[in-house]
């Protein structure tokens, strides 16, 4: 299961924990590399985000649950699927749409 999460700060981190949460962001990171596609930050902007790949919405809730800055953040998660999986999908809904509509 692939979710979009983004994060944007929703609180300033107080100075004196600052360099620490730097420190357990680069531990989070490393501890999930392999549950995680893509990540990034914002290029001038606090923040970031990630690709990330789990077995189960618990497993998700359990990462970020760990997340460093989640009480200080707003975090945005989006459930992701193939395009052309979706594509076949809406298809099928406009199709099946299309035949219900009287002639």
């Amino acid at each position: 299961m692939r979710f979009l999460v983004t994060v944007m700060p929703r609180d300033p981190v107080p100075p004196e924990i600052g360099l620490a949460l730097v420190g357990a962001m680069k531990a989070f990171s490393e501890k999930y590399k392999d549950k995680t596609e893509q990540d990034w930050a914002f290029a001038g902007l606090a923040g970031g985000g990630a690709i990330l790949n789990v077995d189960s919405h618990e497993e998700l809730d359990q990462i970020m649950g760990e997340f460093p800055f989640g009480p200080f953040s707003k975090v945005k998660i989006r459930a992701m699927t193939d395009l052309s999986t979706s594509m076949d999908n809406l298809t099928r809904q406009l199709e099946a749409a299309v035949q219900g509509m009287p002639h």
